[in-house]
């Protein structure tokens, strides 16, 4: 099940880096590497530092494998119960989370960031939601973006009406810092050693968000609108549109 080689995870002390390591499909995330995030996630000790970035110089996360899901039902709820399960130990992480982000993140990867307690992002960020191209409405992209953002400017993004920049992310308080992309990753790595020097406040930050009336509504939230996501799956069309969709990405890299 677990898609260990796809998430890199290494330890340095206590920083624990979660590294997405499948670019040449922009990191789309399979069940599998959604279950190693969220036991990686849930395993953390209080004292700990978790850090996500990707393997990819040019984008942070495409979200979820559509090629997975859209080949049955059983896959489907698979992608369903291990999205869930991230968004659960993420929210109720015992340590902080930073995210280290540039280019695109869109669907699931707009779930990890709008979940960490840091975003450090590059000034190229794009966040997205696409997933109504193909008649399926992102319920618990929603309500994740919706525990962060207006809840009409997260439906906006969820119709896939325009995408949401790094400069608009950070005056909205979803991003913490917007850094140049040209040398993003040193800036970053300098960046990540500052907070990493003041472990005690950010681990405050994180003791705050598990207790916050935002995470508690959240998860009561995603307990009434997730079985959305399999009966919308369903509808007719949507499986025609991906399968579309698909066929045109094999087409142009045949």
């Amino acid at each position: 099940m677990l898609d260990d080689d796809l998430v890199c995870i290494g330890r340095e002390g206590p920083l624990l880096r979660l590294t997405l390591n499948r670019p040449a499909k922009a990191n789309a995330l399979t069940a599998g590497m959604l279950y190693a995030l969220a036991q990686t996630v849930q395993g953390a000790e209080h004292g700990d530092l978790i850090v996500m970035d990707s393997a990819s110089p040019r984008l942070f996360c495409a979200g979820a494998d559509i090629a997975q899901f859209v080949s049955g039902p059983e896959a489907l709820a698979q992608q369903e119960h291990g999205l869930l399960a991230l968004v659960e130990a993420m929210s109720q992480s015992r340590a902080p989370v930073i995210a280290i982000a540039r280019g695109r993140a869109a669907g699931a990867g707009a779930i990890l960031l709008a979940l960490a307690d840091v975003v450090l992002a590059a000034d190229d960020l794009q966040i997205a939601a696409p997933e109504f191209g193909f008649g399926m409405y992102p319920v618990i992209v929603e309500a994740v973006l919706q525990s962060r953002l207006w809840p009409a400017l997260a439906s906006r993004l969820c119709l896939g009406a325009g995408s949401l920049g790094a400069s608009e992310a950070l005056a909205l308080g979803m991003v913490a810092e917007v850094l140049p992309t040209d040398g993003f990753a040193t800036v970053a790595a300098k960046r990540l050693d500052y907070y990493a020097s003041r472990q005690a406040g950010l681990q405050a930050l994180g003791d705050s968000r598990r207790a916050s009336a935002a995470t508690a509504a959240l998860r009561q939230q995603l307990a009434t609108v997730a079985p959305m996501m399999m009966t919308n799956f369903e509808a007719p069309g949507v499986r025609e549109r991906i399968g579309d969709y698909l066929e045109g990405l094999r087409q142009r890299a045949g």
